[in-house]
């Protein structure tokens, strides 16, 4: 794994030569001419290292708002596409003309029940008076109390009737379930809903969260609340967290998931495809200049000068850059001295003649 900067490209480097002065020293046949050059060792930096990762934006937890009810027409719609909503708000309503008298007349049940369970509780009462004066038999004193019994029963049904008709006269109210944005609205004025039917989607809170799909080589070095920069294709970088890490790999792809906490409010939305970095510590790293590195035929290679201030061109292997510096993975031994300068118009066994040494 190599550090990886993704917003500094690698260009094609050809740094232009400082000087092509050609030496009358030994013009024979066979002499190559001694270019001028600038020489530097290796510069040796601590810095994070970082897991290239890409992957889509998506909404931390989307809830999908439906109507509780079938067949009510909406009436009115009060939220948008795009607005922030509070728990609780009014989304939208539906006719509930139905719904307000069959919660009046449950009313009116549960009125009618106690006003006869009271009428049922006297008559007992009575009955206990005259049952001790032998004035009524054991059997109508019965008769007096099962009645009352009855009266009570009829009033708790009454009294459940009326909840179930107020609970269903409140689903005539869509309301939000919780604080976020509105991503979606399916809701018309006039059309008829059926139960389940979806009006709203609702990004609760507002968050959303990046989900890095990481190769399965770097999997392993993922961590929870390691901090990660997302950046979208329009060029927006955000700083987000690691809040979970899949348990397992997707065995196509053999990549996992880091989901990435993302500030709410910030510019990357739901639905962007992102690509960022995560740092997982830190490491010594190889620097050398751009400059010094010579692009051929998709291969990367510098220019170590050697005794007699001829140079030889070795093959390296890069990563990232910074600072105008390329970091040199393998191939470059620590103490060498590399070509700064002309690397793209040397040879391999050139001679050059060095006027600058860092």
């Amino acid at each position: 794994m190599s550090l990886c900067y993704p917003r500094l490209a690698f260009p094609l480097l050809a740094a232009t030569l400082l000087t092509a002065g050609c030496s009358s020293e030994t013009e024979g046949e066979g002499t190559r001419p001694a270019l001028t050059a600038a020489v530097a060792q290796p510069e040796f930096r601590d810095l994070p290292l970082r897991i290239v990762a890409s992957g889509p934006v998506e909404p931390w937890q989307e809830a999908i708002v439906g109507a509780e009810l079938s067949g009510l027409r909406i009436e009115r719609v009060h939220a948008e596409v795009g607005e922030v909503v509070k728990k609780g708000a009014l989304l939208a309503e539906l006719d509930a003309a139905t719904l307000r008298a069959q919660a009046l007349e449950a009313e009116a049940s549960v009125a009618e029940t106690k006003a006869l369970r009271v009428e049922a509780a006297s008559s007992a009462a009575r009955g206990e008076a005259l049952a001790q004066s032998g004035a009524i038999s054991q059997r109508d004193l019965d008769q007096l109390r099962a009645a009352a019994g009855s009266a009570d029963a009829r009033v708790q049904r009454a009294e459940a009737q009326l909840a179930i008709a107020r609970e269903r006269l409140s689903y005539a109210r869509v309301l939000a379930p919780d604080d976020g944005v509105i991503a979606s609205r399916t809701a018309v004025p006039g059309s008829v809903v059926t139960n389940g039917m979806e009006l709203y989607r609702l990004v609760r809170q507002g968050r959303v969260e990046w989900r890095a799909e990481v190769p399965e080589r770097d999997f392993p070095q993922l961590s929870i609340d390691q901090a990660a920069f997302v950046e979208s294709r329009a060029g927006d970088r955000v700083e987000g967290r690691v809040r979970v890490i899949s348990p397992g790999l997707d065995p196509t792809t053999r990549s996992g998931i880091a989901y990435v906490d993302l500030p709410v409010g910030g510019p990357l939305r739901a639905g962007m495809y992102a690509t960022g970095w995560i740092e997982v510590g830190r490491s010594e790293v190889m620097l050398i200049p751009l400059s010094a590195v010579a692009n051929r035929d998709g291969s990367h290679y510098v220019f170590i000068l050697t005794d007699g201030d001829e140079v030889r061109e070795t093959k390296v292997q890069v990563g990232a850059t910074v600072d105008r510096l390329v970091e040199v993975t393998s191939g470059l031994p620590r103490d060498a001295h590399v070509v700064t300068s002309g690397a793209g118009f040397l040879r391999d066994g050139d001679r050059v003649k060095v006027v600058d040494r860092q």
